[in-house]
């Protein structure tokens, strides 16, 4: 019997053991004696094949290797196109006002979601991530290790199904941290499922909505403010006030995701507005390389930004240091 599966050999480990009563003499390959199927690392159908094919003492049917060859070859002509929020995310925007509030001298922990994407450039916050609801309890031992202030990004529906417990124990033990929970009003990384904060429930009727807020009082942290992340200014200035704060402070950005907003907005029949770049701009790129949305294009030396990617959130007219970007009525399509 060949047991295959990702991660741990949890449903190996339980057939050994009904084997080992009903059928002692039945031998058993997975990932627990390492003989045919790695633990470490992902399995693919190379492996597995591989592996099949060891068992049945028969030759692998595929030339895995040339094929590996030939995907290396294409790769290496094709540009690279990393993952990114999407266009309009507020994630974004928070992650522009912790690193214009931080100045990256401060680490930061991160943690799963779409929000996990802020950890590539060109936003670059985040420099430890590991698993949902790691970031508090790496930021108070990171802080506990440095006796410095560290900061913790977390989602809204990962703070609910995670992060409580790390931010009691930030605020019981008195921990130097600043907690951001980026809040946007959904499971949006799994396809907009509704959490406690969103106040409907998993079969989409009214429930009793739990704000974030209210939780990390209650929690004990000493110092708790809610931002809309699309206002640069104040999201930027109110997290400078959390970090100078003596114990435990938490920072909510929140705004609906972008995908929401969109959605609403077509089954109302209202058009969003759009951004435009004017003949002001200077081409210092700030809005490329700086804050990275990516609706923005370059054609013939012209910064452009794409009006079907671009979602209105008008982010961007703030990030201009040139008042180079303008809002504009969307014209009907």
């Amino acid at each position: 019997v060949l047991v295959v599966e990702e991660l741990e050999p949890y449903l190996e480990t339980q057939t050994r053991s009904i084997a080992k009563e009903y059928a002692p003499k039945t031998k058993i390959y997975g990932k627990l004696n390492a003989e045919l199927l790695p633990r470490l690392g992902e399995l693919s159908t190379a492996l597995v094949v591989q592996a099949l094919s060891r068992l049945l003492d028969r030759e692998t049917p595929v030339n895995f290797e040339e094929i590996n060859q030939k995907y290396r070859e294409a790769t290496r002509r094709l540009p690279p196109r990393p993952p990114v929020m999407c266009p309009g995310c507020p994630h974004r925007a928070s992650f522009y006002a912790i690193k214009k509030a931080t100045g990256r001298k401060v680490v930061c922990t991160t943690d799963i979601g779409c929000y996990a994407l802020g950890i590539q450039p060109p936003l670059r916050v985040g420099d430890a991530l590991i698993c949902m609801g790691a970031s508090l309890g790496l930021a108070c031992g990171i802080s506990k290790a440095t006796n410095s202030r560290t900061v913790a990004v977390v989602g809204d529906s990962t703070f609910f199904h995670a992060a409580i417990p790390g931010l009691i124990n930030a605020a019981y033990n008195k921990h130097k941290i600043t907690v951001a929970v980026l809040d946007n009003e959904t499971t949006a990384m799994t396809g907009d499922q509704p959490h406690p904060g969103t106040g409907i429930t998993g079969m989409g009727v009214p429930g009793k909505r739990i704000l974030i807020e209210e939780v990390a009082k209650a929690c004990g942290a000493d110092y708790v403010k809610v931002v809309n992340p699309f206002n640069l200014k104040e999201a930027t200035e109110t997290f400078k006030e959390a970090l100078q704060v003596d114990g435990v402070s938490v920072v909510v950005f929140r705004q609906p995701c972008r995908l929401l907003v969109v959605r609403k907005a077509r089954k109302e029949g209202k058009k969003l507005p759009v951004a435009v770049v004017t003949d002001d701009c200077t081409n210092c790129k700030t809005c490329i390389e700086d804050f990275g949305c990516p609706a923005f294009y370059i054609k013939d030396g012209a910064i452009l930004i794409d009006p079907l990617l671009c979602t209105g959130c008008m982010v961007c007219v703030q990030v201009c240091p040139y008042g180079a970007i303008k809002a504009e009525r969307r014209e009907a399509e």
